[in-house]
């Protein structure tokens, strides 16, 4: 990948795990666990994808 696919990667998966993460503990009690769950793994995705992509800018500096 190159360095701007990379950045890009990381802005949209650090914005991702925060809007789900966000979205899960905001999550009324009466929502269903199900949609709870998901949102957490879109937010796990989304933080490893991040995390994934910033391992790689760092790389190639």
């Amino acid at each position: 990948m190159t360095r701007k696919a990379c950045s890009v990667a990381f802005t949209i998966g650090w914005a991702s795990a925060l809007t789900f993460g966000w979205i899960a503990l905001a999550a009324p009690p009466d929502e269903p666990a199900s949609t709870r769950t998901i949102n957490m793994i879109l937010a796990a995705f989304g933080a490893g994808a991040g995390l994934w992509s910033w391992m790689r800018v760092r790389r190639d500096i």
